[in-house]
């Protein structure tokens, strides 16, 4: 985008930064797995059921 389209992409990163300087958008939190469920993380990616990080907790 920024070769193709360099002032649209020039605006949205100027967007972008007044958004994140403004706090709107937040980290996200992550799916947390026990390490026993890690083939159960494992697959939750491929069959679309998260969203965002996974963590394995030990």
């Amino acid at each position: 985008m920024a070769q193709h389209a360099p002032a649209v992409f020039d605006e949205l990163t100027a967007e972008l930064s007044a958004l994140l300087a403004a706090g709107v958008p937040t980290p996200g939190r992550p799916t947390v797995y026990d390490l026993a469920d890690g083939p159960k993380a494992l697959a939750a990616p491929e069959a679309r059921a998260t969203v965002g990080k996974l963590v394995l907790r030990p």
